[in-house]
């Protein structure tokens, strides 16, 4: 009898997680850093970036800089949407890889 009620909360469980996938997916970040403009869900699936034309003028190292940088802006972003969500859907219990 265990092994259907472990199994029966599994299969809660993956509905849980199928839910929160989906949410997260849908939930669309714009960040703005120094002009460069990134648009992400909170999957951290990066969807759009958009470079203004004065920052191509200056040198590599700087814009690669500046490019990285919003990316992890934007990735921290995700991450922390990403958490609170799962919070929200799990009751604040802790599950591997959220």
């Amino acid at each position: 009898m265990e092994l259907f009620k472990a199994a029966k909360e599994a299969m809660a469980m993956r509905s849980k997680l199928s839910e929160i996938g989906k949410k997260l997916k849908a939930k669309v970040i714009d960040v703005e850093y120094k002009g460069i403009k990134i648009q992400v869900n909170a999957r951290n699936e990066f969807l759009s970036l958009n470079i203004p034309e004065d920052l191509l003028k200056e040198k590599k190292e700087k814009i690669e800089k500046n490019i990285l940088s919003a990316f992890e802006e934007a990735g921290k972003k995700a991450q922390n949407i990403m958490t609170e969500e799962a919070k929200k859907l799990t009751g604040r219990a802790k599950i591997p890889g959220l």
